[in-house]
């Protein structure tokens, strides 16, 4: 399953071998300052992944993994989400993605451990610009 990396500017997203062949994407980076909201979400992308979009590329089985980049309204989302996990969204103003919707374990604790973070960074950037 995908596994949250969290560095003073960066969050990554490290896939398993079996995840980055279903998903044709390696790690994914955006920098933290990119990070505009995270939120646990179990209906957006779900096992049925029926908000997803399309496809591509990737692989869909529908109501047992998701994984690769999708485009909804123009817009492209990395997804890597599962039967059995939660979903977690992530909202970006990235050149590359416009969110990452990721399956994890525990979304709430994955959640608030990145929302700490981006407080953390917010708080740095705040005390720089006085």
């Amino acid at each position: 399953m995908p596994r949250f990396e969290l560095t003073a500017r960066e969050l990554i997203v490290h896939l398993g071998k079996y995840e980055r062949i279903m998903a044709l994407v390696h790690d994914v980076r955006v920098p933290l300052v990119d990070v505009k909201q995270v939120r646990v979400d179990p209906g957006y992308g779900g096992p049925g992944g029926m908000r997803l979009g399309w496809r591509l590329p990737g692989t869909h089985i529908p109501f047992l993994v998701a994984a690769g980049t999708f485009v909804r309204n123009g817009e492209r989302q990395f997804v890597f989400t599962r039967l059995g996990l939660q979903t977690i969204v992530l909202e970006l103003d990235h050149k590359e993605w416009r969110r990452l919707v990721i399956g994890v374990p525990d979304g709430h604790a994955e959640a608030d451990r990145i929302n700490a973070a981006l407080a953390r960074l917010d708080r740095c950037a705040q005390g720089r610009d006085r």
